[in-house]
């Protein structure tokens, strides 16, 4: 399961007196893999019910399916049932009726359950049950209160997008069908031809690309998928041949469905998200294909542009104001801003019976981000420039096309605080998302977190006039925090679904309605589930003037000793030093996460949160340019801070940082002596193994060979004089973080006699999962932390 290996040079931790926490709180580790909130939750197109599932905990490593994965294009892939590692697997659903608050609780014999799909008629919705070997559909009818079996057609449950959709006669469903045919292993070659290609701008070196023809094979069998009409009475009608299908939606008036699927010839060293794509309209009465869309080609431009997009259909959709037209982007010019064009995109339509040639609606200056419809043919598309690093918000009436469209919000979206808020939107039961709208076309902006508007949950009301905004919720203190989690229109008037949460209480859920009283609807409080504590903000500067924001966080401590603190790191880019966000001051109820820092309070540590700290673009160079300077600033001037602070003796610090803050703490140790141990998981520590690019680095190797040696702890592994616990999964999927780079980091540290441990966690993924690995992580690291600082 698991792998340590340690070497030591003389001696190991010496240090000043030990420090005995006073009434230690007692924990354990399995208690924080807790899961505390909704892992689902389904409203009725009625708005009178509501279906609440929690996900499992930590699955175990042991369960049954963690043998048999596949990895491929960065996703985990059962090899044996149509499901990806970390779907959502509840045991029972919780479901309740709004107006009464009565709720009940149901499960399926022998099964989890998947997902949950309401039908339009809100009479009843759809179940998808996962056993061993296959996921199944059942119906529950509100009526009887019962789940009752549908039928055994194997769904997929793969891929980001609905499994089943409805038709708008809630009787019937379409199923994206799984037709696996896993590949023999048996049958791969014995060896793999790669050939160079003058049109690749690839930026990553990426891992499970489809590299080889096993891979494609592998990959065509374990997605391999036709959409089937599921009748109530079980019948069963393929509506598409086998495809690499992706998503399925149906059209507002049932007749016709959008088929979205990869194109056969997948390209090798391709990411998902920039594989080809191809369209079909599949008449559902006949299931004959009556139109095709352009085909999106393989994306092989925006790995080095941003804002460069493939040729082809893209964000292809229903309009939801008339009954079958298809609306969709396509590039005018596919490069990205360093090329000059007039227009870079033209956003199309094709209404039913897709006889005619596609319309032009109209072109955009920028690259367009999103679209995004009302039922009442509003549409507002988000436009960006990624030289500027800006993003607009447009609105336009499609009734009214002659009309320009109106800019609503144009912003900085590197800065959090110029931040809008997302745009308000629904699923709807026939797989179609649309915003949220009132009949005067009012839309609504959702902003979490420190934003443009203040702190803390706003929902903002948007008129057709860019002017016309109106704050129709916000905080009303900062002990609590409360969010809208649904917002509805009914006969013309607002109401909510409220998430309400404190520092020490869950979440529950609260009904909020107009001019009545707030009615609660289920809370997941429970004293068992340990709560972060409510952290001090510590505001200090560096010794160029850049502001910094860092949270401290004490244990359960009564003495006057100073204590010991870990120092979570994770440095961000950012243009300017304004940019920094501020910590949101809203009190909200977090769980101690068991792969964050804060497990260290148990065992006597303060913690200390410097996720956020600036490295900037200085003097026209990029940031990795004077990456080692600022980030030296930035813990001389947080170090001084938490002197200041007269609790924290910092004779006593560690480092502590998952992925690029791991990077971050080994770099920090390569120049400096004063930590007394670091913890680095799942990091990169030689940058020419990443040799086309990593974080925000868009330089290859070959371009600048001084900055990525520079960057690289590994080849100043003599330089580090401070004991390292090195810590990996060793099913890494991320492109930059391969278990190689803390094997390789673990052997120069070694080879250079300094003290050092590797444990390398079986079966993890870049974010760790499994309970038993996790609980064996979380000994080494109290371990290693209470000799560290010596600590009994």
């Amino acid at each position: 399961m698991l792998f340590i290996a340690g070497v030591t040079g003389g001696l190991v931790f010496a240090g000043t007196s030990a420090y005995k926490p006073e009434q230690q709180a007692q924990y354990s580790y399995q208690q924080l893999m807790k899961n505390v909130g909704p892992g689902l939750m389904r409203l009725s197109p009625d708005q009178k019910w509501l279906v609440l599932a929690s996900k499992n905990d930590y699955p175990s490593i042991h369960a049954k399916g963690s043998e048999a994965r596949v990895e491929l294009l960065g996703r985990e892939f059962d090899s044996d049932r149509p499901l990806e590692s970390g779907s959502l697997s509840a045991d029972k659903l919780t479901f309740i009726q709004l107006n009464t608050g009565q709720s009940t609780e149901l499960s399926l014999p022998d099964r989890k359950i998947h997902d949950v799909f309401w039908a339009p008629d809100s009479k009843s919705f759809a179940i998808i049950g996962v056993s061993a070997k296959a996921l199944d559909v059942w119906r529950f009818h509100v009526s009887a209160q019962q789940p009752e079996f549908w039928s055994e057609v194997a769904v997929s449950g793969q891929l980001d997008s609905p499994a089943l959709v409805w038709l708008p006669d809630s009787q019937s469903v379409v199923i994206r069908h799984s037709a696996m045919q896993p590949v023999d292993a048996s049958t791969m070659h014995a060896a793999t031809m790669q050939v160079t290609k003058k049109q690749s701008v690839q930026t990553r070196v990426y891992r499970h690309t489809l590299d080889s023809e096993f891979a494609r094979l592998s990959f065509a069998g374990l997605l391999r998928q036709q959409a089937v009409l599921l009748r109530q009475n079980g019948e069963k009608h393929p509506l598409t041949a086998a495809l690499l299908l992706e998503s399925i939606s149906v059209s507002p008036d049932g007749r016709y469905l959008l088929v979205q699927h990869f194109a056969d010839e997948v390209q090798p060293g391709v990411m998902l998200n920039r594989l080809a794509r191809e369209y079909q309209i599949v008449e559902i009465a006949s299931g004959k294909v009556r139109a095709l869309l352009p085909k999106l080609q393989t994306d092989q431009q925006r790995a080095r542009e941003a804002d460069a997009a493939a040729r082809g259909s893209r964000l292809v959709q229903w309009r939801p104001d008339v009954p079958a037209t298809l609306i969709w982007a396509q590039s005018i010019e596919p490069r990205g801003h360093k090329v000059e064009a007039q227009y870079r995109d033209a956003v199309m339509s094709l209404a039913a019976p897709f006889t005619e040639l596609p319309k032009e609606l109209f072109k955009s200056q920028w690259r367009l981000h999103q679209l995004y419809l009302s039922g009442y043919g509003r549409l507002i598309y988000t436009d960006f420039h990624a030289g500027l690093k800006q993003l607009r918000h447009w609105s336009l009436l499609l009734n009214t096309i002659h009309q320009a469209p109106t800019l609503l919000t144009q912003y900085d979206y590197t800065n959090q605080a110029e931040f809008p808020g997302e745009l308000v939107t629904q699923a709807l039961p026939d797989g179609r998302s649309q915003l949220v709208s009132k009949k005067s076309q009012e839309v609504y902006f959702l902003a979490k977190g420190l934003h443009r508007w203040g702190d803390g949950a706003y929902l903002i009301r948007q008129g057709i006039d860019p002017k016309d905004q109106v704050s129709i919720f916000k905080p009303e203190h900062q002990q609590q925090s409360q969010t809208p989690v649904y917002l509805r229109i009914q006969d013309d008037s607002e109401w909510l679904i409220v998430s309400t949460e404190s520092a020490q209480r869950a979440p529950s859920l609260w009904l909020n309605k107009k001019n009545a009283a707030n009615q609660l609807i289920y809370d997941w409080h429970s004293d068992a589930v340990a709560a972060t504590p409510k952290p001090v903000l510590l505001e200090f500067q560096r010794n160029d003037g850049v502001q910094l924001y860092s949270q401290l966080y004490l244990p359960q401590h009564n003495g006057n000793d100073l204590l010991p603190a870990v120092i979570w790191l994770y440095p961000r880019e950012y243009r300017h030093h304004q940019q920094q966000p501020k910590p949101s001051q809203q009190e909200t109820f977090v769980p101690i996460d068991p792969l964050g820092p804060l497990v260290a309070l148990y065992d006597g540590f303060a913690v200390v949160d410097a996720s956020n700290a600036p490295i900037i673009h200085q003097d026209g160079q990029e940031p990795n340019d004077t990456f080692m300077q600022q980030q030296q600033q930035n813990i001389s001037a947080l170090i001084t801070a938490l002197k200041n602070t007269g609790r924290i003796d910092t004779s006593r610090l560690v480092l502590m940082g998952h992925s690029y803050g791991a990077f971050s703490a080994l770099s920090l140790l390569t120049e400096r002596t004063d930590f007394r141990c670091a913890i680095a998981r799942s990091g990169a520590y030689n940058r020419t193994l990443t040799p086309l690019g990593f974080q925000g680095e868009k330089r290859t190797l070959w371009q600048a060979p001084d900055l990525y040696q520079r960057l690289s702890p590994f080849f100043y592994a003599d330089k580090i004089k401070t004991p390292v616990l090195l810590i990996h999964g060793m099913a890494d999927e991320n492109p930059g973080t391969s278990p190689l780079q803390s094997e390789m980091m673990f052997q120069a540290l070694q080879a250079n006699q300094l003290h050092a441990k590797l444990l390398l966690l079986s079966k993890e993924r870049h974010v760790y999962r499994y309970r038993e690995t996790i609980e064996q992580m979380l000994m080494e690291q109290s371990t290693w932390l209470r000799e560290c600082a010596q600590i009994n």
